[in-house]
């Protein structure tokens, strides 16, 4: 049997024995659910909102999410690439348990999935706009569907409606709106819960590897008020040697970035492109008022990873520096408490948040955490002190790697194969005072002993969070046709 053939019934056997253990709590719970909708952006680094104060980018509907809502400044993924990411979101497991590292590899947690899950429990599940994983979404628990597979333009998309090929005129991410809108409107049983997983496209770059945002966004952009990198020119000092020579650094010499105007056309396309997606996220919302479903619905926006833009002169992401793994999260929603929560946060604790907040049992399997009491705004005493970053295999001109980050440091540990056996470079970065990891401190004897303790929390790390019988590359390759 085929890994994409196993039965569906053992997490149907495991909800229902779930249930029933807690049936006092969720009988009450069944008949006033929440609606959720998670839309995730695509390389949507964190500072590209305007609720982070850190930049000149213009969200003003991402930022009413958040005004309304809890924003977590201090939210990352647990490997920043489009695929991996993804899978990470629904199964709420590490690439190493669930299968994806790469783009390429099949998922192995196909019964468990966050969309399985709901519905079991009742919901009416649907994705819509970009996918990202070689499974289908119907394989996935999901019941409906529009969407389009990978790398797209940015106007007149194709996409896939219930088995269905068709055109959806404009903007990519207004064509996901209306998708969803119609879904909404006429297709989805209202008297049913729905969870609604909607991914944005922008602002990922377009299948041509640029940004044709609209010239009314564009001009809100002018290149001589977009600040450069300070890391421009000397970001890659300290870094591992390979990067210089390979695609993370040598792409952006290929996009000109040895030139500044070159890197404010990417800045000023890139920038352009995250308000045209805000604008499609505003029209969402605007779907959900008119429906009378904005007070009942939880909204969790998230990027599924960061971006470089000409930081340490790079472009792209998988590496574990700031732009590349740090995104934004704002959640909005029935009790959810203005104001901003700075734990640390995961794309994993998605999962659990949303199964404690549809009044479903918590799995003690799943390494993240329910964010559910921060929303409220209460104090929890055990929050993670550090969150652990995976990269085991060679993408994007990467070698393999893992970090841990705490409030005010990080370590990460490069390695000469996937099995993580060979430690070739290191890397120490005191972000209270070097925010933009400037200054690796490896080799700085007045950083011994917190070097040794950042190798200590690693080794920790790993041992919790990785499955290590996962990390060699196996047979597991996607074909491409099981999709």
């Amino acid at each position: 049997m085929k890994i994409n053939d196993r039965p569906r019934f053992p997490l149907t056997f495991k909800i229902l024995l779930a249930l029933l253990a807690f049936y006092p709590a969720t009988r009450v719970l069944a008949e006033n659910r929440p609606n959720i909708v998670i839309v995730y952006t695509d390389d949507h680094r964190w500072d590209a909102v305007g609720a982070s104060r850190a930049s000149s980018i213009q969200t003003p509907n991402i930022d009413r999410l958040a005004e309304r809502g809890r924003y977590f400044p201090n939210s990352f993924v647990t490997l920043s690439i489009c695929a991996p990411s993804r899978a990470a979101l629904l199964t709420g497991h590490y690439g190493s348990a669930n299968g994806v590292m790469d783009m390429e590899s099949d998922l192995q947690m196909e019964d468990d999935t966050l969309g399985e899950r709901l519905k079991e429990a009742g919901y009416e599940t649907s994705v819509f706009g970009k996918w990202h994983l070689s499974s289908s979404p119907e394989r996935l628990g999901f019941s409906y569907a529009s969407y389009f597979y990978g790398l797209v333009p940015y106007w007149d998309v194709e996409f896939n409606r219930q088995g269905q090929t068709l055109t959806v005129p404009g903007f990519v991410d207004d064509a996901t709106t209306r998708e969803t809108a119609l879904y909404l409107e006429k297709e989805r049983n209202k008297e049913k819960p729905f969870f609604v997983f909607y991914n944005s496209f922008a602002p990922h770059m377009d299948n041509s590897f640029a940004w044709p945002a609209r010239p009314e966004s564009i001009a809100l952009y002018p290149k001589s008020n977009l600040p450069l990198p300070r890391t421009w020119k000397t970001g890659l000092n300290g870094k591992p040697p390979y990067i210089r020579q390979n695609r993370p650094h040598q792409r952006a010499l290929e996009y000109g970035y040895a030139e500044q105007e070159a890197v404010l056309d990417h800045i000023q396309g890139y920038y352009a492109s995250v308000t045209d997606m805000d604008r499609a996220v505003g029209e969402l919302v605007e779907v959900l008022e008119r429906q009378g479903l904005l007070e009942e619905t939880y909204i969790l926006l998230m990027g599924d990873n960061g971006w470089f833009n000409a930081e340490h002169g790079l472009t792209s992401k998988v590496l574990a520096y700031e732009e590349s793994i740090r995104v934004p999260l704002i959640v909005s929603g029935p009790g959810v408490k203005q104001g901003v929560s700075e734990e640390l946060a995961l794309n994993i604790d998605l999962m659990p948040t949303l199964l404690e907040l549809a009044g479903l049992p918590q799995d003690p399997e799943l390494p993240g955490r329910s964010l559910a009491p921060l929303l409220k705004g209460e104090s929890v005493a055990d929050w993670r002190e550090y969150i652990y970053y995976e990269a085991p295999h060679e993408q994007h001109g990467t070698q393999p790697l893992v970090a841990v980050r705490t409030a005010d440091w990080k370590y990460i540990g490069t390695y000469a194969e996937e099995t993580l056996d060979t430690l070739v470079f290191e890397e120490l970065y005191h972000l209270a005072s070097d925010r933009e990891e400037q200054r690796n401190l490896v080799g700085d004897p007045a950083w011994g002993e917190q070097l040794e303790e950042m190798r200590k929390l690693l080794q920790e790390a790993r041992e919790r969070y990785t499955k290590e019988s996962g990390l060699p590359y196996s047979a597991r390759k996607w074909s491409g046709k099981n999709l």
